[in-house]
């Protein structure tokens, strides 16, 4: 027992001290990040964000929405997640091809059961986003409750002026800018750094995925939506060590992001179909039918993955 305690210790404390060095590298970048978007946001648009009242943005602010999409992608996704996910295999002497596969070609199927995935999927994320609105704090903690419903209320009206477009050029925009590029950064630190390196080291995909999934959902900050955004890590992460590798994952985070600012520019077209609104709630029925997709559509990626890896096999 001794013995066995004394192999697993090291791992824990050198895993923690590993993560601890990736959470640096993400403050580090992260706040690069934001210094130089920051200047480059006065230089272009001429917006100092620390004159800024963001609660009180508005659509017709376009100067200030467009320094806010030059500011998210070179802080929040290219500063915070693209380059810690590029270096950091450096760091712990990992391969980094080993880490986010970004050498392997997708096969076609593949993108076709994460393109479905994410549709079929829709009932339950948006079940679970009304159960999760639900969750309340105990009494005592009632203050910060509201507060953190009032920040979320908040983040959200914002959100919903950032995607915003009145063209087919802004909407271009929009899809590189809030489907795309957290799609790349995203998925290479999530599930490219986080998730594999949580594998290599406790031998363990479940637990991999748990924890990608966790932190995945935990960093949007937002207790309200953690639910949907947990259950969403947890499909990617399942996709992920499936074989897909890290363009699958890529594609499945695009659509479900580009999904999001389609709706938002066809809402009138879209206002006859309610299940459209964020705010629609699906019947049980609904709920149900999507689980068993996609447990279905799991099966199909598991048994489809196999047969190819026999052809394969075989060819050779």
């Amino acid at each position: 027992m001794e013995g066995s305690s004394y192999r697993i210790l090291p791992d824990w404390a050198s895993y923690i001290g590993k993560i601890l060095i990736l959470v640096g590298m993400v403050l580090v970048f992260g706040s690069i990040g934001v210094m130089i978007s920051t200047q480059l946001c006065k230089f272009i648009f001429q917006i100092d964000f620390t004159q800024i009242d963001l609660n009180a943005i508005k659509k017709e602010d376009v100067q200030v929405i467009a320094a806010l999409k030059l500011f998210q992608t070179l802080s929040g996704g290219i500063g915070m997640f693209l380059i810690p996910a590029l270096l950091f295999p450096k760091v712990i002497k990992y391969p980094i091809e080993s880490m986010i596969t970004y050498k392997m070609v997708p096969k076609f199927w593949m993108l076709l059961i994460a393109f479905v995935l994410i549709i079929v999927s829709v009932p339950l994320i948006s079940w679970l986003y009304h159960f999760n609105q639900y969750l309340s704090f105990p009494a005592a903690w009632s203050e910060l409750e509201q507060q953190i419903r009032t920040m979320e209320n908040q983040a959200a009206q914002l959100t919903k002026v950032f995607i915003a477009a009145d063209t087919i050029p802004m909407l271009m925009l929009n899809i590189f800018v809030v489907a795309l590029v957290p799609a790349i950064c995203e998925e290479f630190f999530f599930r490219g750094i986080l998730l594999q390196y949580t594998r290599f080291v406790f031998s363990n995909q479940w637990v991999a995925i748990i924890v990608s999934a966790v932190v995945f959902s935990g960093f949007h900050g937002q207790f309200y939506g953690f639910l949907p955004r947990f259950v969403l890590g947890m499909f990617l992460g399942y996709l992920y060590l499936r074989g897909g590798g890290i363009w699958v994952v890529v594609f499945a985070h695009f659509v479900n992001n580009a999904m999001a600012v389609l709706t938002s520019y066809y809402e009138k077209e879209l206002a006859a179909f309610p299940f459209f609104n964020e705010e629609y709630l699906f019947p049980w029925y609904w709920v149900i039918l999507s689980m068993a997709t996609i447990y279905g559509l799991f099966r199909l990626y598991n048994w489809a993955f196999w047969q190819h890896l026999q052809n394969k096999i075989k060819k050779r």
